[in-house]
């Protein structure tokens, strides 16, 4: 403008010079020739200023382009520095991000894009996946099928994405670019389900391209193709996914653009490589399930990217702390701990599945009612819980009614929402955690997600603790008769010996007690008879003594029962009264058939007869010898006329 101004004066004086000469040419007065010199003068010092000022403003504007120039070069390193972070946390590489710019690019300018349209398209390459932020990395990364309450977590990351760059307010549509870049040509995509045309054009490149690239590169959830099975892939989603003009011109063209990777030196992709492994195979944004649970969490994009990382932080201090310990109880407790602070819950109850009885049984509960959930056996297949349990899915917002049969009603009316995921290994599921809410009404996909998560954690750590507990169990547990065998005696008995000493050396006896004459019943009715009359006596042993004693199988048909807190004099009565008992029962040996045992029994006490294991059970087995030789066993068979063993054979 001052420019223009300039110039114009100058033009304006020069004029009424001329106009001046020509007056003094035909009038000679003194006066004019007086003007026509100022106005000379004037017009050479305006022609001056005008150089002046034009130099000025020539400086001016170059320095003006060359900061405009360094600030878009910064603001450029600035976003692909970015891009390079974010595909980093996908387990990417820098050259996805160079690959899909080059050919985002190029097709930007076969199109005849305006030029903001191809400075949205340089920039939304590099920043299209920007929303992944607010993913955490074990969904980006899982090396298989996202579970749908996953792939519902994944599809945030274009509307994160688009209202991250909203603020940065870029003078080209890249936010176009980063939102829309899911939305499929029939209208199946999201966030907003756009179909054909509405979705903006530089998208649809963007997500042709980004397509392409990804699938001829390993991913961790699936393998690289090579080029011809891409582009193969491609046309079969033409109409579907990918809008038809986009993907015909990307084909006519893809060898030219590969031309110019390979010029780059970001040559990544699989040069030959079989088909794509269709067990693991992938949509393009890389999920399988198409249901949504519950209710999406509406929240901003820099609020989600928060919660990812407090949610991955959450989540491996689960993964550090419930893997610590090989205690099934220990292991129980820290899950249900750990979880409160993930997913609310007012009652937490931890399923597993009893093989035995093939119930599901409460292994551990906190919160509200933890004293009655804590008693629950559920049918595997009944209620929510146990349909979980059957099909090995999560399962939400049913009413908790369902889950509670058999509970009093004003309890159940106290809950108003539930949500029970699967405990899963490799024969399926083996046990659920089920969360009872009084407060809210439903669980969101959020939930659901992050009860998966954390039981993905917790299957593992129970699982070990499950078969630690089994191996455990089967060392020191006689499998026949279900007692402590004669190493789980020891180890017990020298916890218990312990216990005395630190009570003021307080009483504890052992009994010893041994079948007469069993060989006979094995060699006469087999060892199978034998081990069920065997089970039997144990049954029978065992109902006499106290709900603090420990009856253990020592060997073959030897017994020894250990008595916390007993005299000498107490538990020699519990010894005959076992000794009754034995000799009172009639055991079947075959159809028709019973006969009576007998059984010697002996008592060793604690501190009288010694202070270690081995002293006390001497002390008894030697008692136990003397009684079987002092006296004599009589079997009754009755039903066969028989009165003792000799008429047996």
């Amino acid at each position: 403008m001052l420019k223009t101004t300039s110039t114009g004066l100058a033009v304006f004086a020069a004029a009424i010079a001329v106009v001046s000469l020509v007056l003094l040419l035909l009038n000679t007065g003194i006066a004019l020739v007086v003007l026509t010199l100022l106005l000379s003068t004037l017009v050479y010092l305006f022609h001056r200023f005008n150089e002046k000022r034009l130099a000025e403003l020539s400086a001016a504007e170059a320095e003006r382009r060359r900061h405009a120039e360094e600030m878009a070069q910064i603001h450029m390193n600035t976003i692909e520095s970015l891009a390079i972070a974010i595909d980093a946390k996908d387990q990417t590489t820098h050259g996805h991000v160079r690959r899909t710019q080059i050919y985002a690019t190029q097709m930007g300018k076969l199109f005849d894009v305006s030029e903001s349209d191809l400075r949205a398209l340089h920039a939304g390459a590099l920043l299209h996946d920007i929303g992944k932020l607010a993913v955490p990395e074990y969904i980006l990364n899982k090396p298989g099928k996202l579970t749908e309450a996953e792939f519902a977590k994944m599809k945030i990351h274009p509307t994160v994405g688009g209202d991250i760059l909203k603020r940065v307010n870029f003078p080209y549509p890249v936010e176009d670019i980063v939102r829309y870049h899911h939305e499929k040509w029939d209208g199946s995509g999201y966030p907003k389900g756009l179909k054909g045309e509405q979705i903006p054009l530089i998208a649809r490149i963007i997500s042709v391209v980004d397509f392409y690239d990804a699938t001829r590169c390993d991913r961790p959830y699936r393998k690289g193709m090579k080029r011809e099975d891409s582009i193969a892939l491609l046309k079969n989603m033409v109409g579907s996914a990918f809008d038809p003009k986009v993907v015909q011109k990307f084909t006519e063209h893809v060898i030219e653009f590969d031309r110019l990777i390979d010029a780059e030196d970001i040559q990544e992709q699989v040069a030959s490589a079989p088909i794509l492994d269709m067990e693991t195979s992938t949509k393009p944004d890389a999920g399988l399930a198409s249901d949504i649970l519950g209710t999406p969490i509406e929240s901003s994009g820099f609020r989600s990217i928060s919660e990812a990382q407090r949610e991955v932080f959450a989540l491996h201090e689960i993964a550090q702390t419930i893997g610590s310990s090989l205690n099934l109880n220990d292991t129980v407790t820290l899950v249900a701990n750990k979880l409160k602070a993930i997913v609310p819950f007012d009652s937490c109850v931890i399923f597993l599945v009893d093989e035995r009885s093939g119930k599901a049984v409460a292994a551990h509960a906190v919160g509200e009612e933890a004293e009655l959930f804590s008693s629950r056996r559920i049918t595997v297949g009944d209620g929510i819980t146990g349909w979980v349990i059957a099909n090995g899915r999560s399962m939400c917002n049913a009413s908790p009614e369902l889950d509670m049969v058999g509970v009093a009603d004003e309890i159940v009316k106290l809950f108003r929402g539930v949500l029970v995921s699967p405990l899963l290994r490799e024969d399926g599921a083996f046990g659920a955690i089920a969360l009872y809410s009084q407060s809210r009404t439903s669980y969101s996909t959020e939930h659901v997600r992050l009860l998966e998560s954390v039981c993905q954690h917790a299957s593992s750590a129970l699982n070990n603790a499950l078969t630690y507990e089994k191996t455990r169990e089967s060392a020191l547990v006689d499998p026949l008769t279900e007692l402590p065998n004669a190493r789980g005696f020891y180890m017990m008995l020298e916890q218990r010996i312990a216990e005395c000493q630190r009570m003021n050396r307080e009483s504890l006896s052992v009994i010893c007690m041994d079948i007469d004459d069993f060989k006979i019943i094995n060699d006469k009715y087999g060892h199978s008879t034998g081990d069920r009359l065997l089970a039997s006596v144990a049954g029978v042993v065992r109902s006499e003594l106290r709900q603090m004693d420990i009856l253990t199988r020592y060997a073959g048909d030897e017994f020894v029962a250990i008595m916390p807190m007993a005299s000498g004099k107490m538990a020699e009565s519990i010894a005959d009264r076992i000794r009754n008992a034995v000799e009172e029962q009639l055991f079947s040996v075959r159809t028709g058939t019973l006969i009576g045992l007998g059984v010697s029994l002996g008592v060793g006490c604690f501190p009288e007869d010694g202070e270690t294991s081995e002293e006390l059970l001497t002390a008894a087995a030697r008692r136990m010898q003397r009684d079987k030789h002092g006296r004599k066993t009589v079997l009754t068979v009755a039903g066969a006329g028989v009165s003792s063993i000799d008429m047996m054979t």
